[in-house]
């Protein structure tokens, strides 16, 4: 099987099944040779480079990989101890539990939810730090995340997506097609950075306002300088929670927005403060904000502008 038809991961798990199973140390040139992900026909230097990413990797997640020696010092080949790795502790620091407890929220077979988190919290009582919950750092995951997973997968193969994403203030969405460049949380949002075809520019989204569905294209993104972290510039439409009277038979659009409660006509909404002023100034004028005073009453000076406006 040629090194172009398995994965990386499969190429490191068949590394870690060679090494386990073998008695006496394998070779640089039997895992050429023998282990699927490999190719055999590939240059000596080549192979070395490879190999050696794989075994620091696989390192790095804790397989024990023993070097052998022979009595000048030469290596003689590579082996797993297999009783030290089955015993060996698992002792993750609260950053690692976080990211595992993140992607039990993103299982996308509900099947297997329940499992999922359960193995984490078998994990968390396994380590040092104990519960640590990926809200901390991530924020809580919700519907109107749920473009997170694809475009996760689309940062990860290099794929241009195409999205409806609506802007701060604006009711429908525009289509979109972006190059994804990475994924990051700030605040409890999920933003993507990303290359914006159509405008030729760099662009920050924020991952909930996209709209339905994200179509992950088999064209792949180009080799154009991706900026670092530290320099994404995010336009922010501040979050606020208002209290709000809407009356039965009014305020549809306002109603499919997630609440955090609803007793009667009072409902209280989280969303971005544009968006909801937005969305307030489109409803029947019976629909009032209670709470907080300022969102009150740039709400009221605004009906104030429309109504003058129409006249």
């Amino acid at each position: 099987m040629s090194s172009s038809s398995v994965s990386r991961t499969e190429r490191l798990l068949n590394l870690v099944i060679a090494l386990l199973s073998t008695r006496a140390p394998l070779s640089r040139a039997n895992i050429q040779a023998k282990v699927a992900g490999y190719d055999a026909d590939t240059s000596v230097p080549a192979f070395e480079r490879m190999f050696e990413r794989d075994k620091e990797e696989l390192r790095a997640m804790g397989v024990p990989i023993r070097t052998i020696t022979d009595a000048h010092g030469e290596v003689q080949g590579y082996v797993v101890d297999a009783e030290e790795y089955a015993t060996r502790d698992l002792n993750l620091t609260a950053e690692e539990i976080a990211v595992l407890n993140l992607a039990a929220q993103l299982w996308d077979n509900a099947v297997l939810e329940s499992a999922a988190l359960t193995a984490v919290r078998k994990l968390e009582s396994t380590s040092d730090e104990g519960s640590f919950s990926s809200a901390t750092t991530f924020g809580v995951l919700t519907a109107r995340d749920a473009a997170l997973l694809p475009l996760l997968r689309a940062v990860r193969d290099g794929r241009v997506v195409r999205f409806e994403y609506r802007k701060p203030g604006q009711a429908e969405g525009e289509k979109r097609t972006v190059e994804p460049w990475a994924v990051h949380s700030k605040d409890g949002h999920w933003y993507l950075a990303a290359w914006d075809t159509e405008r030729d520019e760099e662009r920050i989204f924020r991952i909930s306002r996209i709209n339905g569905s994200v179509q992950v294209t088999a064209t792949e993104v180009s080799s154009r300088p991706q900026p670092h972290a530290r320099d994404w510039q995010v336009e922010l439409d501040d979050d606020v929670t208002a209290q709000v009277n809407i009356p039965d038979g009014v305020g549809a659009e306002l109603r499919r927005l997630p609440v955090a409660s609803a007793v009667g006509t009072h409902f209280t909404i989280t969303e971005g403060r544009q968006q909801l002023l937005t969305l307030l100034w489109r409803a029947d004028p019976s629909v009032t904000v209670l709470d907080p005073q300022d969102l009150r009453d740039e709400y009221l000076a605004g009906l104030a502008s429309i109504e003058q406006a129409h006249r």
